[in-house]
């Protein structure tokens, strides 16, 4: 029956302190109308001694038999309690809401209370209760109960006062309706690039639609100085310096938009700080600050539940940092422990990638059998933008060469020549990956003599050394093992095998 799983849902989803509300609302329900001998508390305790109960054993426990019609209605009215029992006071004003939001459900109960004053003619101090209202919304940027306070201010006021205070209204009225379409707007744009920015496969895909909404966001700021535009306007802005690869521009931004957040009421809340903090620690990574990116990593940890995806990010963000600082041991231990979280919080993506970064580690300390048992794990991503499959299919082959499985190798690279082929059909592939597979093909067509081949490519090995961007290493890219490195080890440890 799927209003009693969606009853149960709501339910397991209470915090303790709501859980012990709905109980004693249920009572006091049951003393007042209830003439059903509290079978509406029997529901919930039912449900939470016995998750797994189903709806005839509640209705037998109940009614003494099935009786859908009327378990039906106790479900409907029992998710009508809870639904109260949450707008209670006591309830909203709890921790585990933002300081803002708890503001903003202020403020919309109060503006029910100001209509209910004035309907009932209770008007002696409504514009006092107004004001308050008003000033808060303004505060925190509430635009919309903004213009409603407004509105009903200038309803009272309109009529005491004549058309000059009415006026006067009228004109913040309009102000603030342009800040409110300014704060859609830019909530509106960002939200687009940001949808189509995760569906692309490269930066080139929504670009010109970017540099647009920076000219509309940025006029927008300027007008209003609103915060929340800033917010979205500093972060695109952000996003637009680091596919220009300009990190130290992308820093000075990212340090604006940690003091707006900080300093602003209206967007504050712990999550968006510690998202501020998390892509500064990236950025710190792009620029190859390891230690600022550390200190930055274990920071935004802070701000989130833990266990939680985004802490698990900021933990993923400390691996990389402390990863290419040299700390083998330190990453790999904090890399396990978000792996065997991505485990249990259902995020395939995540998971794949942080098996995937794991079998790296596994290779670079030679537990070669451990890697490829990982590999196994990561699954074909779609949309694949930054080369994780490629990465996958690169890795595999390392392996199978450092297992001396040659013939297996030599498969793995003419099925990579395949894989490529069909996948610059519909986007571009790196220029880098492209040259590491000539290498790979090179090196099955001279049995795997690594230095024959490094002497006939030479030219290839200097352009993955090069500052060519189409060439270069990419930190934080799927390449842990850097390819020409790997190679050129293979040479100076005198492994060059003839096949």
């Amino acid at each position: 029956m799927n209003t009693l799983n969606n009853l149960k849902s709501i339910i397991f989803k209470l915090k303790r302190e709501e859980v012990k509300s709905l109980i004693k609302f249920q009572r006091y329900y049951q003393d007042s109308t209830d003439k059903s001998n509290g079978k509406a508390i029997q529901l919930v305790e039912n449900i939470l001694t016995d998750p797994q109960c189903t709806a005839k054993d509640i209705q037998v426990g109940l009614y003494g038999r099935e009786n859908y019609h009327a378990f039906n209605k106790l479900l409907n009215r029992t998710k009508d309690k809870i639904y109260e029992v949450l707008l209670f006071d006591q309830n909203l004003s709890k921790s585990y809401y933002s300081e803002r939001n708890r503001v903003v459900f202020e403020i919309r109960k109060k503006l029910m209370q100001s209509e209910v004053l004035y309907l009932r003619g209770m008007t002696e101090e409504l514009e006092a209760f107004q004001n308050k209202i008003i000033s808060k919304a303004k505060e925190y940027e509430v635009y919309d109960s903004l213009i409603e306070a407004l509105q009903a201010k200038q309803r009272f006021m309109g009529f005491r006062f004549g058309k000059k205070e009415f006026n006067k209204i009228e004109n913040q009225i309009i102000l603030f309706e342009e800040n409110r379409k300014a704060v859609q707007r830019s909530r509106s744009l960002f939200t687009k690039i940001g949808a189509k920015i995760n569906q692309s496969e490269s930066s080139d895909d929504y670009i010109e639609e970017l540099n647009e909404s920076l000219k509309i966001l940025e006029e927008d700021f300027q007008n209003t100085n609103s915060a929340t535009v800033g917010y979205y306007f500093y972060y695109l802005q952000t996003e637009s310096f680091q596919i220009n690869h300009l990190y130290e521009e992308s820093q000075i931004i990212l340090n604006k938009l940690l003091e707006l957040v900080t300093k602003n009421p209206s967007i504050y809340t712990r999550v968006r700080h510690g998202d501020v903090v998390m892509n500064i620690a990236n950025n710190e990574i792009l620029i190859k600050n390891y230690d600022s990116a550390i200190q930055s990593a274990v920071l935004a940890t802070t701000f989130y539940e833990d266990n939680s995806v985004n802490q698990d990010l900021a933990k993923e963000l400390e691996f990389f940092a402390r990863f290419y600082k040299g700390e083998i041991d330190h990453s790999e231990k904090i890399l396990e422990e978000i792996y065997n979280s991505s485990r249990m919080s259902h995020t395939p993506f995540l998971y794949s990638k942080r098996a995937y970064l794991l079998a790296c580690i596994k290779n670079l300390k030679g537990e070669i059998q451990k890697s490829d048992e990982l590999l196994s794990e990561v699954k074909e991503i779609e949309k694949d933008k930054e080369g994780w499959n490629l990465g996958k299919r690169i890795m595999t082959i390392i392996n199978k060469i450092e297992k001396k499985d040659f013939e297996s190798a030599d498969l793995k690279v003419l099925s990579l020549e395949k894989f490529i082929k069909r996948i610059l059909k519909f986007r571009q592939v790196r220029k880098r990956d492209i040259t590491i597979l000539r290498i790979l093909l090179k090196l099955i067509n001279e049995g795997f003599n690594f230095e024959k081949v490094y002497e006939q490519r030479k030219r290839y090995f200097e352009l993955l050394e090069s500052d060519d961007p189409e060439y270069k290493w990419k930190v934080k890219s799927p390449e842990i093992i850097i390819f020409h490195e790997w190679f050129k080890k293979k040479i100076l440890n005198g492994k060059s095998i003839e096949g």
